[in-house]
């Protein structure tokens, strides 16, 4: 090869290279705004996540307030729930014996209506059988607004420890069963459950 056509290859080869740097310098510039525009696509992003997040957050944050709002509210209302239930009992208790003394008072003008005119006319008489109306219109009274019911007519009746009390006992041949030979004190029933017991002598077999 000749001088002239080395130097030409030598100018060609430097062409060459100072092509191939300029295209990497190209290069270079192209790759760096692309890296500059992926970082700021990169930091929107992760702004907007944050940006979400603070507001499920805010919408959390708000849920709970109006749940422990309503949980108070309801906390507040079973309370004068109960207080007003705690008062309508103490009430009931309180006037329960209303109708009942509203059926006695009556009764009490009747006895002070009979015991001002035994005391004006003296008849004992004639007051006690006041008294004995007196007594009939209580007990009818209490045994039809009330159920209480006297227990009538137990003498000769076979004993019940269920309804009788046993004060008195005697003995004899003549008695086949227990027998109420008198009554000591009277016993009530309330409906059909004895809620006094009556106080009975007993006659009782040998």
């Amino acid at each position: 090869m000749s001088k002239k056509e080395k130097n030409m290859n030598k100018d060609l080869e430097a062409e060459v290279r100072v092509q191939d740097t300029g295209r990497e310098q190209s290069s270079v510039a192209d790759t760096e705004p692309k890296a500059k525009e992926s970082a700021s696509d990169a930091l929107t992003a992760q702004e907007a996540r944050i940006e979400a997040l603070e507001e499920e957050n805010k919408r959390l944050a708000k849920e709970l307030s109006d749940e422990k709002e309503s949980f108070l509210r309801k906390v507040a209302d079973m309370d004068n729930y109960r207080k007003r239930l705690v008062r309508e009992k103490e009430a009931a208790i309180q006037f329960a014996n209303e109708r009942l003394l509203n059926d006695l008072i009556p009764i009490l003008d009747d006895f002070e209506r009979a015991i001002d005119a035994g005391e004006q006319s003296g008849d004992i008489g004639a007051y006690a059988d006041g008294v004995k109306l007196i007594q009939k219109r209580l007990l009818d009274v209490l045994d039809r607004n009330w159920g209480l019911k006297r227990m009538d007519d137990l003498i000769g009746k076979e004993f019940s420890p269920h309804e009788h009390e046993a004060m008195m006992m005697e003995e004899g041949e003549h008695f086949d069963t227990e027998t109420v030979l008198a009554e000591l004190q009277k016993g009530y029933y309330l409906h059909d459950r004895v809620l006094r017991t009556a106080k009975v002598k007993v006659g009782k077999p040998l």
